[in-house]
């Protein structure tokens, strides 16, 4: 596996935040590759994605449904992990420089960075409005690799199967592409979160790992209960991350 290293998330603790994904029994749940994808995307829109829109996408479901309930220390770890790991990819947005996405080998389907292709077009798809304007802009060719190593463009590819040295140029492409598209959106997430601050309702912090949740909200496990009545009740400990 190759992984970013930074000062958000590196080494045993990228290997555990993979390992507590990948307990989520969900059949849709996403893999830390998969994340990694989905949180570049959502990093670089122009527009704010919800963290209660993209967490059901992570989870593929409930909590309930991928049996995390039976653990709710680790998935309050793997919320704090998950923060810290957002954070990191931003901070690396952020000062302009390249983001080292999270690679398994041998890939989706035998296709390196496959899962995270497809995890960055989840990534537009929960915000998709502003992004037809880079996909459909020729100076931007590099973001357009991502769909075809998803899958997206044909089923069948690659016809066969890729050397090392195509797989490495490919994935840097894709991780390049991702970079351009933060800064391609720039302006225009500077000015959503002037319409949101002038209509007087701020656009939650990006950082935020969880939706914030409460006492009388639906609980975020799936249990179809009141939050003060499950996860959040005094018996509960209050352990889920919100």
């Amino acid at each position: 596996m190759s992984g970013p290293s930074t000062a958000g998330l590196a080494g045993a603790e990228l290997e555990r935040l993979a390992a507590l994904l990948a307990a989520n029994t969900n059949p849709e749940a996403l893999s830390l590759e998969a994340v990694d994808g989905l949180f570049c995307a959502l990093i670089a829109s122009p527009t704010l994605v919800m963290p209660h829109e993209y967490l059901s996408v992570i989870l593929g479901g409930t909590l309930e449904g991928g049996g995390l309930l039976g653990d709710l220390a680790g998935v309050q770890e793997m919320m704090g992990l998950l923060m810290r790991y957002w954070n990191a990819i931003a901070q690396d947005f952020e000062r302009e420089t390249y983001h080292v996405g999270y690679r398994s080998e041998p890939g989706e389907g035998g296709v390196p960075g496959r899962a995270w292709a497809r995890g960055y077009l989840r990534g537009i798809g929960l915000a998709r409005e502003g992004w037809s304007r880079i996909l459909h802009d020729e100076r931007e060719e590099l973001v357009r690799y991502i769909p075809i190593v998803a899958g997206e463009i044909d089923p069948a590819w690659p016809k066969e199967p890729l050397t090392e040295g195509q797989s490495n140029a490919m994935w840097t492409d894709m991780l390049t592409g991702a970079a351009r598209a933060y800064r391609y959106f720039k302006e225009d997430r500077l000015a959503y979160a002037e319409a949101s601050a002038a209509r007087g309702a701020p656009p939650e912090p990006y950082e935020r790992a969880g939706p914030k949740v409460g006492r009388n909200d639906p609980c975020p496990c799936g249990s179809g209960k009141k939050y003060k009545r499950c996860c959040g009740s005094p018996e509960s400990g209050d352990r889920v991350v919100h």
